[in-house]
Formats: structure tokens, C-alpha cells, sequence
């Protein structure tokens, strides 16, 4: 039948899948879904087998691509790799709905909602819901409001969404469609977040919530983080953001764009809030130099949590490429569960909990140096971490060796990791002075 298939419709199907007899009556009995229901749904993600006897090119318009049932006759059909729909399903409603305008116009509606309401939840699962803000609004030309802002004690990141969506002919690299699509996705969310950011820092104080009500900012914010967040993935538009076309403001100090997806993983895996907002500070940083490349988010989560990467200047006419990253990631969220397979550890930035305790303590009691300290702390590498770990156990060690509480008091006098960053290791019932604790020191405190 995939023989059949492919030389009749011009079809390639990688994967068996059974022909079934009544296949809306298959997936009605699995989904309890009414059969009539059924019937119609399937109707609209068939493709006739032969119908498409003109696809030849690479470049064609393939229908299977978002209609993936291949229909043989009546009920009889089959659907090979039903998980990949996931990734059309998307575009499959926007086609179902071209017909009726006003459909489409409700659709295209609720992709940017949804866009905006999943940036801001996934946000406030990282710093939690007091300091996320969705649809907060200013006082300027057209009444812009902010799709999401992260306004917490130490830190400041500034979202905008755009669920706008990628046609066809703009998946083809057509080049009236890109330049529009970049002119959308891109420069106007530079310029949305160029102009929230320069308010910011100047006068907040007609900030409103969504309600109408006046929003206070924390006091000794730091400069703010620009996001794009796209609901649609367009990595190339991620990867060449610093070439980029007409925009007439962007951000300061760089933007991080990232499809919603990719957001959402990052928050997944960077749960801590200095984890996520000293990777995004980095992700920006690196679109404002253009190096190292970035292709994937995943490849560029995957280098962070191995090595940390970090912004590096390109000279003139080179491409810094990013180095390669362990599996962990693919294997993490690639894993199917079977019998005696062991579930693959979640990924983890390898900080010590007690550099995490000790930033969530800085938060509390000195906030205005929290941004520099989770920076600082997020740039070192995770073997680096090692003379931090040894005092710690040595600190705790009621009968240590020699060596062990030599290791203890060197600590207790500093670790300079770099200019911006000496941790002190030090017993909670330590009575020696205390270092001055500036915007370049850490403080643990062991039991």
C-alpha cells in the first residue's frame, strides 16, 4: 500500500499503519467521540488515494503535509505516524477555515490569545504570579500594552508575543513573503519592545494593569530583558536576528526570539528563576553580537547547560558556530516508556541548591543585587562548581580530615570564580566578620 501510495499520489509514507475497515469508527471508540463527528473530522484530514498525480518537486504543495489520513474508499483508510500531526494541526484549522472568513478571523484571533495567555502562564511558572503582568498598558500613540512583563525585585523582561501565522509560500522561502513575515515577527516586535523598554526607564509611573489599575514596579531594576515569543517556530528569522531588515528601534542590548515551544521547554527545564533569567540575558546577548549561531533552541539549551555558553563577536565575514551539546535533552523528551526502561533524569543546570538558596536570599534581603549575582552565577561552568561542593562537605563535616577543613577556611575567605563573582562558604554560626556584601559576593551559609 505505501508502494501504491507513493507511485500513485506521489505520496512517501515512513512508518506502517494497519487499513482500516471503518476508521472513524477506530478512533470515535478510542476518543469516545460520537461516530457522525468522527466521520466528518476524518473527512476533512483525508487525502484521496491519486489525487495528487501533479506532485513532482520539492517546492509543490503536498496536501498529505496537513490532510495525513490517505482515504482508499468509503470508511477505508489509513494514517501512518498520527503523532506528527501535532506539528500541522495548526495549519490544518487555518486551511479548514479558509472558506469562511469570519472563522478565519476568529481563529487568527485566539492563536495570538492563546500565544500570549501560555507566554505569561509559562512565565509565572518560573518567577510565580505576582510579578508576571499580562496586558499591562502605557500612555502613548496607539495605547500599547506589554503581551507579558516579568517585574520582580532583581529582574525585568519585557515579552512580546506574535501568533501571527507562516503561509505556505513563506515556508517556501518566497521572498515578498519573508520580508513581510520579518517585517511582523521581527522588526515590529523590536520596535514594540524598544519603545515599553524606553518607558520603562524613564517614567513607569502611568502604568496600568489589565484591569485599569495602576501597576507599581519594584524599586532598583535592572535593565530589561527583551522577548519575542512566536507562536509559529521560525528559527531562521531566531538565528539571523541581528542582520535584520527595516526596523527603525530595537532593544538596547538584544532580543531573545523563541517560538512558544521552545519557551515553554526552556521553563521546563530551567525552573529556578535565576536559571531562566540568566539563560535568557545570555540567549539576547548572543542575537545582539550574532555568535555564537544559533540554529535550534534546543542545541543552544543543550551547549548552556553542558559548558555555559556565552556572546561572542564575530570578525568580519566569520561565523562562530555553536558548539555541540550532550543528548540529554532529545533523550529526556524523546524517552517511550516501556517495561524495565528506566525514565531518563531531567536535565539540570548543575548549580549547587545551596548557590540557589543563597540567590533566593539575595532576592530577599538585597534585591538590587540579584540580576548581577544570578548572572554572574549562571556564567560558571558546571565542573567549575567543584571547590564549591568540596567546602560545603567539608563545612558540614563534624570529624574532617585535615585537608577537608583547610578546604573549609579557604572557603570561608572567598572563591573567586571572576571579577563579578566571589562565593564565601561559611557556618551559620560562623561569628567573624562578614565580607562587605557587595553586587560581586555570594554568601552560603551551612548548617
Amino acid at each position: 500500500m505505501q508502494v501504491a501510495a507513493a507511485l500513485t499520489a506521489g505520496i512517501a509514507l515512513f512508518g506502517a499503519a494497519p487499513v482500516e475497515d471503518d476508521l472513524p469508527g477506530v478512533l470515535a471508540a478510542d476518543l469516545g467521540v460520537p461516530h457522525e463527528e468522527m466521520v466528518r473530522l476524518v473527512a476533512a484530514l483525508t487525502t484521496p488515494l491519486g489525487s495528487q498525480p501533479g506532485l513532482r518537486e520539492l517546492g509543490d504543495t503536498n496536501t498529505l503535509r496537513r490532510r495525513p489520513v490517505v482515504g482508499l474508499d468509503t470508511e477505508r483508510g489509513l494514517w501512518a505516524r498520527p503523532g506528527d500531526f501535532l506539528h500541522e494541526a495548526l495549519d490544518w484549522a487555518a486551511e479548514t477555515c479558509g472558506d469562511h472568513p469570519d472563522l478565519l478571523k476568529r481563529f487568527d484571533k485566539r492563536r495570538q490569545d492563546v500565544c500570549e495567555e501560555h507566554a505569561s502562564r509559562t512565565l509565572a511558572a518560573v518567577f510565580g504570579d505576582a510579578w508576571v503582568h499580562a496586558g499591562a498598558t502605557y500612555p502613548a500613540p496607539g495605547n500599547p500594552d506589554i503581551d507579558a512583563l516579568v517585574a520582580m525585585p532583581g529582574a525585568l523582561l519585557v515579552i512580546e508575543a506574535k501568533g501571527g501565522r507562516f503561509t505556505d509560500p513563506g515556508r517556501r522561502a518566497a521572498p515578498g513573503r519573508v520580508n513581510k513575515k520579518i517585517r511582523e515577527f521581527v522588526d515590529k516586535a523590536l520596535a514594540q519592545n524598544a519603545r515599553t523598554i524606553a518607558y520603562l526607564g524613564a517614567d513607569a509611573s502611568s502604568l496600568r494593569d489589565r484591569n485599569k489599575r495602576r501597576l507599581v514596579l519594584p524599586d532598583h531594576l535592572p535593565p530589561a530583558v527583551s522577548v519575542i515569543v512566536t507562536l509559529d517556530r521560525v528559527d531562521p528569522f531566531a538565528t539571523h536576528l541581528p542582520d535584520g531588515g527595516k526596523r527603525h528601534a530595537e532593544p538596547p542590548d538584544g532580543t531573545w526570539l523563541v517560538a512558544l515551544a521552545d519557551l515553554v521547554m526552556v521553563a521546563d527545564i530551567l525552573r529556578h528563576p535565576a536559571e531562566f533569567y540568566a539563560y535568557a540575558y545570555t540567549r539576547a546577548a548572543i542575537a545582539k553580537v550574532g555568535g555564537p549561531q544559533v540554529f535550534v533552541e534546543v542545541e543552544a539549551l543543550a551547549a548552556w547547560l553542558d559548558h555555559r555558553i556565552q556572546p561572542v563577536q564575530p570578525a568580519p565575514q566569520e561565523i562562530v558556530f555553536l558548539g555541540t551539546g550532550n543528548e540529554a535533552l532529545n533523550n529526556y523528551y524523546t524517552h517511550v516508556a516501556a517495561p524495565g526502561s528506566p525514565t531518563p533524569a531531567r536535565p539540570a543546570s548543575g548549580v549547587p541548591p545551596e548557590v540557589l538558596d543563597a540567590l533566593d536570599l539575595v532576592h530577599r534581603e538585597r534585591s538590587r543585587h540579584w540580576s548581577d549575582l544570578a548572572i554572574a552565577a549562571l556564567a560558571v561552568p558546571p565542573d567549575d562548581w567543584r571547590s564549591v561542593r568540596t567546602a560545603l562537605r567539608a563545612a558540614r563535616s563534624a570529624t574532617g580530615t585535615r585537608r577537608e577543613r583547610k578546604r573549609a577556611r579557604r572557603a570561608a575567605d572567598g572563591i573567586r570564580f571572576s571579577p563579578r563573582l566571589t562565593v564565601y562558604v561559611r557556618p551559620a554560626d560562623d561569628e567573624s566578620p562578614l565580607p562587605s556584601l557587595g553586587p560581586d559576593v555570594l554568601l552560603l551559609r551551612t548548617p
